[in-house]
């Protein structure tokens, strides 16, 4: 071999990690262009790496913005490297208290583009279920989706969800760009998020943001319970209850 030449299959490897970590760390998500612009990949090799990544679900191609995200294996790779690690135990003990406290479902979540993706769940007494880890959902009609939409600026929202049609599943689901758009502003000035009904018929949830050592929003965290429980003062209930847990695990994860 000559001079520092790589095997074909080393470079293969090297390109596919070089662009799982230009996607993840990029500050918006990128578009082929940028991928291969930034990597100086040949547009055929990259096209074919893109495709294997997006095909084994480590990478999501958004067909309407034409941008890429991590996808959803690549966040349960990542849950998992991290499953003995002090986020990962934070959160769990953190919807576990909570559950335990109410009697009902608590959940947390990652942001994944314009998806929410289901890290944790702690299945409540009371009677309503609606997700498992794992689960991915567009993050316009759920209370966590919505707490971590909040935390973004207008410029990373508008790269995630311009151009795109919002999916609408209940008649409570906000599919107006500007609709959201008002309502996460009131989000981030209130500091907790609620899903009235908008992902399915009969089912509200609370959401509150959890917060890293940087004061970033890293994950939020919510409880779910039936609609026809969730009177004035119950629901005031669980947003301090929520909001209080999310600020526990987030003070425990060294947020000051």
């Amino acid at each position: 071999m000559a001079g520092n030449a790589k095997p074909a299959i080393v470079k293969s490897a090297s390109r596919t990690l070089d662009i799982i970590e230009f996607i993840v760390n990029s500050a918006k998500p990128p578009t082929f262009t940028a991928i291969q612009e930034f990597l100086d990949i040949p547009k055929s090799s990259l096209s074919y790496l893109l495709q294997e990544l997006a095909n084994r679900d480590y990478i999501q191609f958004d067909a309407d913005t034409r941008v890429y995200y991590p996808g959803a294996k690549l966040i349960k790779l990542s849950a998992s490297c991290i499953n003995n690690t002090n986020l990962s135990r934070e959160i769990w003990l953190g919807i576990k208290r909570l559950s335990d406290e109410l009697g009902e479902t608590t959940q947390a979540g990652l942001l994944e583009g314009r998806f929410v993706v289901y890290i944790a769940k702690c299945q409540g007494r009371k009677d309503i279920s609606v997700t498992t880890v794992g689960f991915k959902i567009p993050a316009h009609a759920t209370a966590l989706g919505k707490m971590m939409l909040s935390a973004l600026s207008e410029d990373e929202l508008k790269a995630r969800l311009d151009n795109v049609q919002l999916e609408r599943y209940t008649e409570n689901t906000i599919v107006s760009y500007d609709q959201l758009l008002a309502e996460l502003k009131q989000i981030a000035r209130q500091g907790y998020a609620i899903d009235n009904q908008e992902i399915i018929p009969g089912g509200i949830c609370v959401a509150a943001p959890i917060f890293d050592k940087s004061n970033k929003v890293v994950a939020a965290m919510s409880v779910t319970v039936p609609a026809i429980r969730a009177t004035d003062e119950f629901l005031q209930e669980l947003i301090d209850k929520v909001r209080a847990a999310a600020i526990n695990v987030s003070l425990r994860l060294g947020k000051i």
